[in-house]
């Protein structure tokens, strides 16, 4: 099997999987009515959506002989975390991604003309949920097919930047069953879908760089978990947020790439 129909193989099966799970999710709360909304905060709710962000890594173990003949599982997963953790690097992307979140709603309250505080639900009880969720879902659940699996096969034939962002773009398109469902409708929806797909993709580019610089697959989780995370601290319109966050994420990724690019011609 060549590389380009590996690529194939591994990102429309992650799409077919997830779609396969997005839609037995509908057909069970469809049909609750007024319960349904209810159901969406339960435990049992939060585990399937759970569920559904691990199948970028069902994709990739279930095709995992054709995708990666001359390996195995358990040696891939060894490869992907024995590098050394760079601690001085995740910690400078930690602060900026902080950073950029309360810039983003910062910048969102003044327009609005409300308190910073408005916008946001801080508490003990809401950031030790909001981090459980977030753990056991996208940021621990895909990263093993984004990056464990595609972003290096892709780099075999492309820079690590159009790598980056070929992987930005199909992770970014892989969530649109969800754009759907956020209640957004008519230009407020292709307003969102624009300003996600440029924050994505700008996360996407940073997380390709951060993985280039230092080969451990907890960089990406970690960076995907910041970006899902703050976003749980959030309790306004997400469409008003999403312009700030994606002009400023493309701020920081404009740095990043001057960085790499620097680091690349020392």
């Amino acid at each position: 099997m060549t590389d380009k129909k590996r690529t194939l193989l591994f990102t429309a099966s992650a799409y077919v999987f997830f779609l396969i799970a997005f839609g037995l999710i509908g057909a069970v709360i469809l049909p609750m009515g007024d319960d349904a909304l209810h159901f969406q905060q339960s435990p049992l709710m939060q585990l399937m959506v759970a569920v559904a962000a691990w199948t970028p890594t069902f994709a990739l173990l279930v095709f995992f002989k054709k995708l990666l003949p001359n390996t195995s599982v358990k040696a891939f997963f060894k490869h992907a975390f024995q590098a050394r953790l760079n601690v001085g690097l995740l910690l400078c992307i930690t602060a900026i991604q902080l950073a950029a979140f309360f810039g983003a709603v910062g910048i969102t309250a003044a327009i609005e003309g409300v308190t910073l505080q408005s916008l946001l639900h801080i508490s003990l009880p809401t950031l030790a949920t909001g981090f459980a969720f977030t753990a056991i879902q996208g940021p621990t659940g895909e990263q093993a097919g984004w990056r464990g699996f595609l972003q290096p096969h892709l780099q075999k034939r492309h820079s690590v930047l159009k790598s980056s962002i070929f992987v930005g773009l199909i992770w970014g398109f892989w969530h649109a069953p969800l754009w759907f469902t956020g209640g957004f409708a008519g230009l407020d929806l292709i307003l969102y879908i624009v300003f996600y797909m440029i924050a994505i993709t700008c996360a996407a580019i940073i997380i390709g760089v951060c993985y280039h610089h230092c080969n451990n697959l907890f960089v990406p989780i970690w960076i995907h978990f910041m970006f899902n995370f703050t976003l749980t601290m959030f309790t306004g319109n997400v469409l008003a947020v999403m312009p700030w966050l994606a002009a400023v994420y493309l701020v920081i990724t404009i740095g990043y790439v001057i960085w790499h690019k620097r680091r690349h011609a020392a």
